[in-house]
C-alpha cells in the first residue's frame, strides 16, 4: 500500500463559554464528516434498506433478450446487478484520470518549491506565521501561478488549481515543521554521545529526549502536536542511523524489528563491535549536522481530491448539486473536468459537456426518522438514557441534512442571482429578493467544501458537516454541571472497562463486543493464512516464470485476500464505534468532565505471555480513543477532556490504599496467581476485578500526556 503524505489539518480556533460549574463547550467550527456512497447516474438501488422493492419486472431472461441489450440503461443495471458495481467502468476510469491530473498538479507544484531549497525554506516559515487560506501566498509565485504556466493549464482547470496549491501548501507547511525538528534532534545528538547510545540502544524512545528536541525547535509547539512531532523526527533519525551502521558491518537490512534488534545488540556494554558502532554513528551524526540531512521531496500518492480552497457559492469551483426532482433524497452530484478528460452533457449541470454525474442518497432524514422513533419507545420503556442518546442523533442528522440543503440551495440561488445580473432588463424587484435570500443563507450555518476519495471501485464523498451548536445541546441534553472523571482501562478480557469518580463513590462499567471480538480474530487468522498461500505461490510462479504476468488462480487468491482484509478493516471500524458510543455516553450520563486513557502506544507484551502480543497486535485502542474525542466534540465539550496517562503498577497498585497487590484468580482467593483475573490487596483486604481497579487508578495517575493533536496547559507543562 501506498504511504500518504502527512498533511497539517486547518486549524479553528475556538472559543469556550460555561454552561454549568467548570465545564466549557466549544463554540468554534469542529466538523463531523460524514461519508456518502456515490453510484452511477443511472444506477437504481435494490436493496429493501433504502426504502424500495426489487424491479418484479427483471429476469435474467428477458434481460438477456436483444431488445433489451439495446437500452442503455438496461446494460448498465444488469452489469450493476451481476457484479455489484455501483460505479461503472466508464465512470470510474473518468474519475480516474481526474484524480490522477490532480496529484500530477500537486507534485508538479512541491516539484517546483523544491527546486530551490532556500525558497522552500522561506515559504516554510511564512506558513507557520500564516492564518487563513494558505493558497495564497503559494499563488503569487510566477512559477506556481495558473496565467504564466502552460503545464497546469494542461492539467486543471483555474479554480482547481487553488485546491492544487493548498494541497501543496499544506504539505510544505508539515514538511517545513519536520525537518526543523530532524535538524534539532542532530544538534543535540551531535552534543551527547551517550543520548546517541540511548536513542539506538533502548526499546523505546526516552520521553526526555523527546521533550528536549521539542523544547529546542521554534516550529514545535509545547502541546501534544509538538511533543509526538518530536517523536516522529526521532524515529526518523534512528532508522536512518540503524541502516546506516548495519549497512557499514555489510549487514542485510531485513524487516525493521529486526534492523532494531542488531542494532541494540551491538550496542550492549559486552558486545565485542560496540566500540566500532558508536564510533560509525557519532561520524554519521556529525556529518548530517555540517553537512544537513539528506531529505526526500515529498509526493502526493494518495487518490483524493480536497476542495478545501473552493468557495461554496459559485459554479465555477468545481462540482455542484442538484436535488433529484425524481427520486426521494437522492442528490445528483456534476464534478467538473478539465480539458483532454471526456465528460458527458447534463442539463442540471453548469458545465456543459465537460461533467461527470454521479448520485448519492441522503441518508440523513431517514436516519433521524428511524432515531426519533427509537427514542419514543425507549421513553414508553422508560430507558431515559438510551432516548436522549437517540434524540441527539436525530438532532445532529437533522442539522447536517439543514446545512447540506442550505449549500445547494446558496449555489443555486447565486447562481441565478449572477445570470439575472448579467442580463438586460431584468426585474429589480427579483433582484432584491435574491439579494436578500443570498444574505439570509450566507449568515446560517454551512457545511464545509467537500472531499472525493477513489478507493479500488468504490468512489466516497465526504462532506464536513457544523456540528450542533451551543443553544441546540442544552435543549437535547439538559443543563448539567460537568465535575465527574473517569478512567478507562484497556483489558485483555474485555475491550474496555471505564470507572467513574463521584461524590459517594465509584461507578463501573464493563463493555464486551465478545461476538464482533471473534469474528474480527476468525477473519484475521484466515486472513493471514491467505497470505502465506499467496506469498508462497507468487514466489514460485517468480521463480519459474519471471517477468509473466500471474495466472488467474493466483489474481483470484489476491481478491479473495484483499476482501477478507477489507471485512476487517470494516469491522475494526464497527468495534470502535460502538465501544466509543457507549464510553461516551456512559461518561454523559454520569457528568463527566475528563476521561482519561491509558497511554499504550510504546508497550510490548513481555515474554512468557502466551497469546498477549496477538491481542495486544490487534488493539484497535488508538483508534477507539479518536472515536471518544471526535463523539465528546460532537456532544459540544472541550478537546482537552480527553487525555491519556501513563498506566505504570496500575495494575499492580491498590486504588484504596495504594500499596501494592496480588493478581488471584477469582472474588474469593487470595492465593496469587500470574495472569489473574482479580485483584487482592494483603493491606486493605480488598477484592475487585483487575480492570476495574487499574480503571480506578487510570483517574489518579500523575504523570499525562496529551493525546495525539490536543494538549492542556495545566498538563503539558509536566512534559
Amino acid at each position: 500500500m501506498r504511504q500518504d503524505v502527512q498533511r497539517r489539518p486547518r486549524t479553528h480556533h475556538k472559543k469556550h463559554t460555561k454552561m454549568g460549574g467548570n465545564h466549557n463547550r466549544a463554540q468554534g467550527p469542529s466538523y463531523l464528516v460524514e461519508s456518502f456512497t456515490l453510484c452511477s447516474q443511472d444506477y437504481v438501488p435494490q436493496r429493501r434498506g433504502l426504502g424500495r422493492r426489487p424491479d418484479p419486472t427483471f429476469s435474467r431472461d428477458r434481460a438477456s433478450s436483444p431488445s433489451r441489450q439495446n437500452s442503455p440503461q438496461e446494460k448498465l443495471r444488469t452489469l450493476c446487478r451481476s457484479f455489484g458495481s455501483k460505479v461503472g467502468d466508464l465512470e470510474l476510469g473518468t474519475i480516474g484520470s481526474y484524480l490522477d491530473r490532480y496529484v500530477k498538479a500537486v507534485n508538479l507544484a512541491l516539484e517546483r518549491v523544491y527546486s530551490d531549497p532556500a525558497r522552500a525554506k522561506r515559504l516554510g516559515e511564512e506558513l507557520s506565521n500564516y492564518r487563513g487560506h494558505e493558497h495564497t501566498l503559494l499563488r503569487g509565485d510566477r512559477d506556481l501561478s495558473y496565467q504564466h504556466n502552460e503545464a497546469f493549464r494542461q492539467l486543471v482547470f483555474e479554480r482547481l488549481h487553488r485546491n492544487v496549491l493548498e494541497q501543496a501548501a499544506r504539505t510544505v507547511h508539515s514538511d517545513h515543521t519536520r525537518r526543523r525538528l530532524v535538524e534539532a534532534a542532530l544538534s543535540l545528538l551531535n552534543t551527547s554521545a551517550a543520548d546517541q547510545v540511548r536513542l539506538l540502544k533502548n526499546r523505546y524512545i526516552p520521553a526526555d529526549l523527546i521533550r528536549r528536541v521539542r523544547d529546542s525547535c521554534s516550529e514545535a509547539k509545547n502541546n501534544g502536536t509538538g511533543y509526538h512531532y518530536a517523536l516522529g523526527a526521532l524515529r526518523q533519525v534512528r532508522k536512518a542511523l540503524d541502516e546506516y551502521v548495519l549497512t557499514s558491518l555489510a549487514q542485510p537490512l531485513g524487516s525493521r524489528a529486526g534492523q532494531r534488534r542488531r542494532v541494540s545488540d551491538y550496542l550492549r556494554t559486552d558486545s565485542p563491535e560496540r566500540d566500532r558502532v558508536t564510533s560509525l554513528i557519532a561520524d554519521r551524526v556529525c556529518h548530517w549536522h555540517a553537512e544537513g540531512y539528506p531529505f526526500t521531496v515529498p509526493q502526493l500518492r494518495k487518490w483524493s481530491l480536497d476542495y478545501s480552497a473552493s468557495t461554496e457559492n459559485a459554479q465555477g469551483q468545481g462540482y455542484w448539486f442538484t436535488l433529484d426532482s425524481e427520486r426521494e433524497n437522492e442528490v445528483l452530484l456534476h464534478v467538473k473536468l478539465p480539458a483532454g478528460v471526456i465528460g458527458t452533457h447534463n442539463e442540471c449541470s453548469p458545465y456543459g459537456s465537460q461533467t461527470l454525474t454521479f448520485r448519492f442518497l441522503d441518508w440523513l432524514p431517514r436516519a433521524a426518522a428511524d432515531d426519533r422513533a427509537r427514542a419514543k419507545a425507549a421513553d414508553q420503556e422508560g430507558q431515559t438514557a438510551r432516548a436522549t442518546q437517540l434524540r441527539f442523533r436525530a438532532v445532529k442528522l437533522e442539522d447536517q441534512h439543514h446545512q447540506l440543503m442550505n449549500t445547494i440551495l446558496l449555489q443555486h440561488t447565486a447562481h441565478t442571482l449572477s445570470r439575472l445580473r448579467q442580463r438586460k432588463g431584468s426585474n429589480p424587484e427579483e433582484v432584491t429578493r435574491l439579494e436578500a435570500e443570498m444574505k439570509r443563507l450566507k449568515s446560517s450555518r454551512r457545511s464545509a467544501p467537500p472531499r472525493l476519495l477513489l478507493r479500488g471501485h468504490r468512489v466516497t464523498l465526504q462532506i464536513p458537516f457544523v456540528s450542533p451548536d451551543r443553544k441546540t445541546l442544552p435543549e437535547v441534553l439538559g443543563e448539567k454541571e460537568y465535575i465527574a472523571h473517569a478512567g478507562v482501562d484497556r483489558g485483555v478480557r474485555v475491550p474496555v472497562t471505564l470507572s467513574v469518580q463521584e461524590a459517594e463513590g465509584y461507578m463501573d462499567e464493563m463493555l464486551r463486543v465478545e461476538y464482533l471480538l471473534q469474528k474480527r480474530e476468525r477473519l484475521r487468522k484466515h486472513a493471514s493464512v491467505l497470505r502465506s498461500e499467496v506469498d508462497r505461490r507468487r514466489n514460485n510462479w517468480e521463480k519459474k516464470r519471471p517477468g509473466l504476468s500471474h495466472p488467474a488462480f493466483l489474481l483470484k487468491k489476491e481478491r479473495h485476500q484483499d476482501a477478507v482484509w477489507q471485512k476487517v478493516c470494516r469491522l475494526d471500524r464497527e468495534v470502535s464505534r460502538l465501544v466509543a458510543s457507549r464510553t461516551v455516553w456512559f461518561c454523559e450520563e454520569h457528568s463527566v468532565k475528563t476521561v482519561y486513557f491509558e497511554d499504550l502506544r510504546n508497550y510490548h507484551a513481555p515474554g512468557g505471555h502466551r497469546g498477549l502480543s496477538w491481542s495486544l497486535s490487534s488493539n484497535l485502542w488508538g483508534m477507539i480513543i479518536d472515536t471518544v474525542r471526535y463523539m465528546r466534540e460532537s456532544l459540544g465539550h472541550s478537546p482537552y477532556s480527553v487525555w491519556t496517562v501513563n498506566p505504570a503498577w496500575t495494575s499492580q497498585t491498590c486504588h484504596v490504599c495504594g500499596q501494592r497487590g496480588l493478581r488471584v484468580r477469582d472474588g474469593g482467593s487470595r492465593i496469587e496467581k500470574k495472569g489473574g483475573e482479580y485483584f487482592y490487596c494483603p493491606h486493605c483486604d480488598s477484592h475487585l476485578h483487575s480492570d476495574v481497579n487499574a480503571a480506578r487508578n487510570m483517574i489518579h495517575a500523575q504523570e499525562s500526556s496529551a493525546i495525539p493533536g490536543r494538549t492542556c496547559p495545566t498538563l503539558s507543562n509536566q512534559q
